[in-house]
């Protein structure tokens, strides 16, 4: 068992995200069906995902909520008000009320804007030794992996078998689950101290951290550009299964499911070289892993594909590995929400434009030089990171903090 593991506080930690990220993932496929299926329209389950997908642009407001409470308590709050706030779902009978599903979707996305950089920040909290920033970034990514594995399934079965309600209800158990585990959680927190800057200031304080750390940033770049080319892959592999393997389009569901495993992989894979290559070369490997796979997914045999996909999916989750790590080495605690939220915020961002890039690219040319131009785009970002320096040694002054009563 790895060290990190014997330590109770992470323990929590860790089922705590592990219950959130099952209840969202879960969820949202839950719902899109849901809307599916009460109102016969694709349209109506898109618009499920784009209620839940909207309100990240709001993340820095999130991270800024994040930093300026203790985290603990606040992810017991929002966990607690997000199951509260799933019991609507429960009116769902028929397709006049499919706005509840849309309601409550948007209502995961806001609850989401929060909880993602106020677990980050809480985990800053908890990891006191720079040594088990690179352990925790594998463990916490792994998990995530291994959930959005199942989750899919969980969700689409549960609904499958029982119905709408039986998700919902599932669901809040699920986050009750999640508040209960932060509440077991006992780690020492300090109330922020307001720091007089202007409000505007105070929400870009995180992009502006992003900017002036010269180890940090050039990792947020690389990491986005080859999120982006991840991004390409969906409409791509339509095409791949029509041209290259010659099966029907449900055979996406088969491949999804590969590239999720090797997400896995690569999460846990990341975990162990962060100690041996540093956040840096972790980032820079995990680019050139998933150049390597994309272009086995030029092959028209399904032997090459299915392994062009583990290894393409291992990619991605190794270099954010590095990212993360780096993130908290370089961040002081109080700013870890509003830097986590700048990061998942331009990560995220440039991925919803290369789905709509991805589809007008492969109507135009054939599918394998679109493959050939997303290897060579990672490759560059891989490139980008030559020479660049390391994290610093050493997490950054942290500003003045004032104690709970």
């Amino acid at each position: 068992m790895h060290p990190l593991l014997a330590r109770s506080e992470f323990r929590l930690y860790l089922a705590g995200h592990a219950l959130s990220v099952l209840g969202d993932t879960a969820l949202s496929i839950a719902l899109g069906i849901w809307a599916k299926v009460l109102t016969g329209s694709n349209s109506a389950a898109g618009l499920v995902l784009f209620c839940a997908a909207a309100p990240l642009l709001l993340l820095p407001l999130g991270g800024l909520v994040a930093d300026r409470v203790r985290r603990r308590p606040l992810l017991i709050g929002v966990n607690l008000a997000l199951a509260a706030g799933l019991t609507p779902l429960l009116l769902v009978d028929g397709p006049d009320r499919v706005w509840i599903i849309y309601c409550v979707a948007t209502l995961c996305g806001l609850a989401g804007v929060v909880l993602t950089p106020a677990q980050s920040a809480l985990l800053r909290s908890i990891l006191t030794d720079r040594q088990t920033f690179g352990a925790a970034a594998g463990l916490t990514q792994s998990a995530r992996a291994g959930i959005t594995l199942i989750a899919p399934l969980a969700g689409s079965g549960l609904y499958g078998w029982l119905g709408g309600r039986a998700v919902a209800l599932a669901d809040i158990a699920v986050l009750l689950a999640a508040a209960l585990a932060f509440l077991a959680l006992r780690v020492p927190e300090t109330r922020p101290a307001p720091s007089g800057q202007p409000w505007r200031s105070e929400v870009l304080a995180g992009f502006a951290h992003l900017r002036g750390a010269r180890a940090l940033l050039p990792l947020v770049v690389a990491t986005a550009a080859t999120g982006f080319v991840l991004s390409l892959l969906q409409p791509v592999l339509f095409a791949l299964i029509q041209h290259g393997l010659h099966r029907t389009p449900q055979f996406l569901g088969v491949l999804e499911t590969v590239e999720a495993v090797g997400a896995l992989g690569g999460s846990v894979l990341g975990g162990l070289a962060i100690g041996r290559l540093g956040p840096r070369r972790t980032v820079l490997t995990g680019s050139l892993v998933f150049a390597a796979g994309t272009l086995l997914l030029t092959l028209p045999s399904l032997p090459a594909v299915a392994a062009g996909l583990l290894i393409v999916g291992g990619g991605i989750p190794a270099a954010v590995v590095g990212l993360a790590t780096a993130a908290q080495a370089a961040t002081p605690p109080a700013l870890m929400g509003r830097t986590q939220a700048a990061v998942n915020l331009s990560l995220t961002a440039p991925q919803a434009l290369a789905v709509g890039l991805g589809s007008a690219l492969v109507a135009t040319l054939d599918f394998r030089l679109v493959l050939a131009l997303m290897a060579l785009g990672a490759a560059a970002s891989a490139a980008s990171l030559i020479g660049k320096p390391e994290a610093p040694a050493e997490p950054e002054p942290t500003p003045a903090l004032v104690p709970t009563p």
